[in-house]
């Protein structure tokens, strides 16, 4: 356990039992268990919600699940963030992360766009990826048709999230596809390696710590990988030049700090114009106490962070 302080609001998180990770469907279940009762963000703040499938790029593919979430008063073609929920690629759905994506679509006057890619280790990596860039070509090709404004077109998420949007910002600049205004990287995990201090030193804190990391990227990458890609860990890709300019969030008590303070030092050489947040009290699941004041704060900043993003340049 790190000496480094952690907010007292982040108190009860130390109270559950560490348990080996071992199955995702518990994972989910627990997950889906502690969402059991909590209000609709989108009816609260007034928002218009949107479920969509988006077609596949291969046949043999399921469609893709999205959700569209609008200010219900906002006129002409709205700035969009293509919004990758977290849960260490095993768990997390189109309502896990319900509350960030209503907050942004309410207060910076978007659309958010929340997908439902697949999960490992069922479907290890390429396929959260694939799902993630083919939701970013549907929202570029059928802009117009879904009154979005594709010169606008962020992309942004949390944990897992965050890689899959970061990997999704190299792909599109490699591919010489849709065109990514910014990315924002929050509490991201980039590196399977697992080689930083951070990595090493946070072992045992609470809720998502170093044995919680192994899993997560064992499930991802599967079994008997000889070699992994820059698309998958994004910490890997050798250039970062020509990205969208960035956010990253990185939690002091996380495991993955040090992986995103490595990325937005390499995005800043690469000449990306790249905006770093450190919190050094709070874990890496933050978010999942929203009452804290950090927490209301960090999300409020992210807003903030959006809304300069998208006003009309």
């Amino acid at each position: 356990m790190s000496n480094l302080s952690m907010d007292p609001a982040f108190a009860s998180l130390a109270k559950h039992p560490r348990e080996v990770l071992r199955d995702a469907n518990v994972a989910r279940e627990a997950l889906a268990a502690a969402r059991q009762g909590s209000k609709s963000w989108a009816s609260e703040l007034d928002l218009e919600i949107e479920d969509l499938d988006v077609p596949s790029s291969n046949s043999e593919e399921k469609q893709v699940p999205i959700r569209i979430y609008r200010p219900k008063a906002a006129e002409g073609a709205l700035p969009v963030l293509l919004y990758l929920h977290g849960g260490g690629f095993y768990c997390g759905d189109l309502f896990s992360e319900e509350r960030q994506c209503a907050h942004y679509a309410h207060n910076a006057q978007c659309a958010v766009v929340c997908v439902a890619y697949r999960l490992a280790p069922e479907a290890p990596f390429p396929a959260a990826l694939t799902d993630c860039y083919r939701v970013l070509e549907f929202l570029w090709n059928e802009s117009e048709n879904l009154n979005l404004d594709r010169d606008l077109l962020a992309i942004g998420g949390s944990s897992a999230g965050a890689n899959l949007a970061a990997a999704t910002a190299l792909l599109a600049r490699d591919r010489k596809g849709p065109r990514i205004c910014f990315q924002m990287l929050l509490i991201p995990a980039l590196d399977d390696r697992l080689e930083t201090p951070s990595a090493h030193q946070f072992t045992d804190v609470p809720d998502f710590a170093r044995p919680e990391a192994e899993a997560m990227w064992r499930w991802y990458l599967g079994q008997n990988v000889q070699e992994v890609s820059p698309y998958a860990a994004p910490a890997r890709a050798e250039y970062l030049s020509d990205l969208p300019t960035a956010y990253i969030l990185c939690a002091g008590l996380d495991p993955l700090r040090d992986e995103g303070l490595h990325y937005a030092r390499r995005l800043t050489e690469a000449g990306v114009a790249v905006e770093l947040h450190l919190v050094p009290s709070i874990p890496h699941g933050f978010a999942s106490i929203p009452s804290a004041e950090v927490s209301k704060r960090l999300l409020n900043e992210q807003v903030d962070i959006l809304r300069n993003v998208f006003l009309p340049k």
